[in-house]
């Protein structure tokens, strides 16, 4: 199940599909797949839903990992449950079946949690697991024989009748993708109680193995922890290891470390990244490629982006900095996000808790609680290929023909041939005929700067003819109007 838009880990999944995020060397979904590869699953649907074209591009027919894969894709348009997306698999599902949410890291013993199914005999059995907390997840009340006599989805605080909760593990019979009434129905809001009140069987299968929902910050930084930790058991070929095994740093490529620098692992470094002098990168970090660490600054179980910089004497905690973010002097910054792009000034502070969104400006001296955010859930982002932020977005008409001028030739190209350029234009903007003067530019097939000089030319007709009242249609004063809310 790959198909949600990861609100929790915004802004950064404005850019990338939760899956896609990295959790060190490679993505959410890297781990996710290559746990079921070593459990011996061989044949695996993947249904992606929002950017999924990034997890498909990286996926591929799944032979890297060991496993076959298809794919069934969400249609655009229509908002679709956990549950209610299997009936989109259905015609593929005619065996007893595993499913996974792709936002889970876990050692979960599958073989043994399809041997205990087996033996109950149920249509369900939900793998379980043991948290102190369980107001936020899917609750399981079990009988003595392991059959789950209640289930409730995220009861309020203090009031549960037990800390078993759901892990997002399910093994289902194909009959029960029948009674799935609703594409909007979820598993453990709708379809697990609606089974239960038909009599049906559900078992839950409890572990103490290690698993973290990686879709929410902390989350996100235990699994983090978690990959570096196993690192030494299973190094990257093209990684060499810093250091001894219980502290062990993971480098990628070529690095560059200042006098009196120190990396304390578990960490991992990546081609391009630099450490200024007296540098401080300690345990549970991860450095992503061409990210840099000015002198003095230090770095504690973080995340640090492609191309992002970060400045002088800055304190960084439990913390992720989305790629090309730029953070001043004297910054101090714990248990955040920060966003794609952002521009952070010198001596601030941004507390617990608080995100910032892309392409951002904090103001020097100040200090941050909270969100600042812009909708930017409408913006166009600039990619130079699949999940490849250019640092470039557009809000605006204004900024739409600003960002032409000035992103790489590989990001028009890019769009352009995906049609992401007409699509938004259609969509945001309100403009068809700025949607269908795009689409005759793409069928020319102009490359480089001439495809970038027409961009320019078709946009600014555009703006020029909506922003004069006196001969515009009303499908172009429909996208003024429109252009002035973006």
């Amino acid at each position: 199940m790959a198909g949600g838009e990861g609100t929790r880990l915004r802004p950064l999944t404005f850019t990338r599909p939760k899956p896609m995020l990295p959790l060190g060397p490679d993505p959410i979904i890297h781990y996710v797949l290559s746990h079921l590869a070593e459990s011996g699953f061989h044949d695996i649907i993947v249904i992606p839903g929002y950017l999924g074209d990034q997890i498909m591009g990286y996926v591929g027919d799944g032979s890297k990992f060991g496993v076959g894969v298809t794919y069934v894709v969400e249609p655009e348009g229509v908002t679709f449950g956990t549950a209610g997306s299997l009936k989109l698999a259905a015609h593929l599902l005619d065996d007893t079946f595993l499913v996974v949410q792709s936002d889970v890291i876990t050692e979960l013993p599958l073989r043994e949690m399809g041997l205990f199914h087996s033996n109950r005999g149920g249509e369900v059995s939900i793998g379980l697991t043991t948290v102190e907390d369980p107001s936020s997840y899917g609750v399981a009340v079990v009988d003595e024989e392991d059959e789950i006599v209640k289930f409730v989805e995220k009861p309020p605080l203090g009031s549960s009748e037990s800390n078993l909760v759901s892990t997002g593990f399910y093994i289902l019979e194909p009959d029960v993708v029948d009674y799935i009434e609703n594409e909007r129905w979820d598993f453990a809001k709708d379809l697990f109680p609606y089974l239960m009140r038909l009599g049906q069987h559900l078992f839950g299968y409890a572990s103490d193995a290690f698993w973290v929902d990686v879709g929410e910050l902390k989350g996100y930084l235990t699994g983090v922890n978690w990959v570096l930790r196993n690192l030494v058991k299973n190094p990257p070929r093209d990684a060499r290891m810093i250091g001894s095994p219980n502290e062990a740093v993971f480098a990628r490529g070529d690095i560059t470390v200042g006098r009196n620098a120190k990396i304390t692992g578990p960490a991992w470094v990546e081609n391009g990244a630099t450490l200024g002098d007296g540098v401080q990168v300690k345990p549970g970090t991860v450095l992503k490629e061409n990210s840099q660490l000015l002198s003095g600054t230090s770095v504690e179980a973080g995340v640090v982006f492609e191309r992002a910089v970060i400045g002088h004497n800055c304190s960084v905690k439990s913390t992720i900095i989305g790629e090309r973010a730029v953070v001043g002097n004297d910054v101090t910054i714990d248990r955040a996000i920060i966003g794609q792009g952002c521009n952070i000034g010198e001596t601030v502070k941004i507390l617990s808790g608080s995100k910032l969104w892309p392409n951002t400006r904090v103001q020097a001296g100040s200090t941050v609680d909270g969100v600042v955010a812009v909708p930017r859930d409408k913006s166009f982002y600039f990619d130079t290929g699949l999940g490849q932020y250019s640092g470039v977005l557009a809000s605006s008409i204004e900024d739409f023909l600003g960002a032409f001028k000035i992103v790489p030739i590989e990001a028009l190209e890019y769009h352009i041939g995906r049609r992401d350029f007409e699509k938004w234009t259609k969509d945001v903007l309100g403009s068809v005929l700025l949607a269908d003067n795009i689409r005759t530019l793409r069928r020319s097939q102009l490359k480089g700067e001439d495809l970038r000089l027409q961009l320019i030319g078709v946009v600014q007709e555009w703006a020029q003819r909506v922003s004069s009242p006196q001969t515009s249609p009303n499908e172009e004063k429909n996208a003024e109007k429109h252009t002035t809310r973006v």
